[in-house]
């Protein structure tokens, strides 16, 4: 089913949406353009296509008749941001401290993406935001940085309409987390499969920490958004920074 801009609650119609939409990232551009109609239900009416160096951030916009669709690429590896230099803690500028790779990644992109919506702004839509792995790190940083702007004098916070995330690796500590949580935890919804390692890194033994609504999918690809028994299972395992480096993850 397509996406439903109407509503900004949880909706699983709009989880499946969006997930596509993230699939959809990982194709070329004409791929992304034939797709996208099918999963917003509308004709494409604009189209903006982001690859940007030296980061190899890739992300698209996507407008019909009533959404924008926003949509990051995972396209790097685990270890590529589990490195010293990117795994690093920086100010973010509400306050708390944020992953610096995935700074400097959203940094890279996002004058493009601000300018691309002002352009695109007054008729109407609902945005949406979405990603996978590496993806789902760089749509929730994106949402923070629509939310609080660098200059609250010169720009207004943007509202978006939902939030959804998959396989979402850790952004930014407890302080941060809060902020967000504060701000747009309503339309944030995190999809975490059960088995997947990378929705626990970075370790919280660094400081990290995770936001947003909770969706968990248990090994029966049951979800549960009560997070107490998914919290427990988490705290009884340690994953450390030296242990990961040692692991063979692969691509996301």
């Amino acid at each position: 089913m397509p996406l439903d801009p109407a509503t900004s609650k949880h909706s699983i119609q709009n989880a499946l949406a969006l997930a596509r939409a993230s699939q959809l990232s990982y194709s070329n551009e004409p791929a992304i353009k034939a797709g996208i109609a099918e999963i917003v239900g509308e004709p494409l009416r604009e189209f903006k296509y982001f690859d940007v160096p030296p980061t190899n951030t890739e992300a698209f916009l996507a407008a019909t008749d009533s959404a924008i669709v926003l949509a990051f690429r995972g396209s790097q590896t685990v270890q590529d941001w589990l490195q010293d230099g990117q795994i690093a803690l920086v100010p973010f500028r509400r306050g708390g401290l944020i992953h610096i790779g995935f700074r400097n990644a959203v940094d890279s992109v996002y004058p493009l993406i601000e300018s691309t919506l002002n352009d695109w702004a007054g008729k109407g839509r609902t945005l949406w935001i979405t990603g996978h792995s590496l993806g789902g790190a760089l749509a929730m940083l994106t949402a923070a940085y629509l939310r609080f702007p660098a200059d609250p004098t010169k720009s207004l916070p943007r509202p978006f309409a939902g939030l959804y995330t998959f396989g979402q690796p850790r952004v930014g500590t407890v302080p941060f987390c809060d902020a967000c949580n504060a701000d747009f935890g309503q339309t944030y919804f995190r999809y975490v499969d059960f088995e997947d390692i990378v929705t626990r890194v970075p370790p919280r033994e660094l400081g990290y920490w995770h936001t947003g609504r909770d969706e968990y999918m248990d090994g029966n690809g049951k979800i549960h958004e009560d997070p107490v028994w998914w919290q427990i299972f988490l705290d009884r395992i340690s994953v450390g920074i030296e242990k990961l480096r040692q692991m063979q993850i692969g691509a996301i």
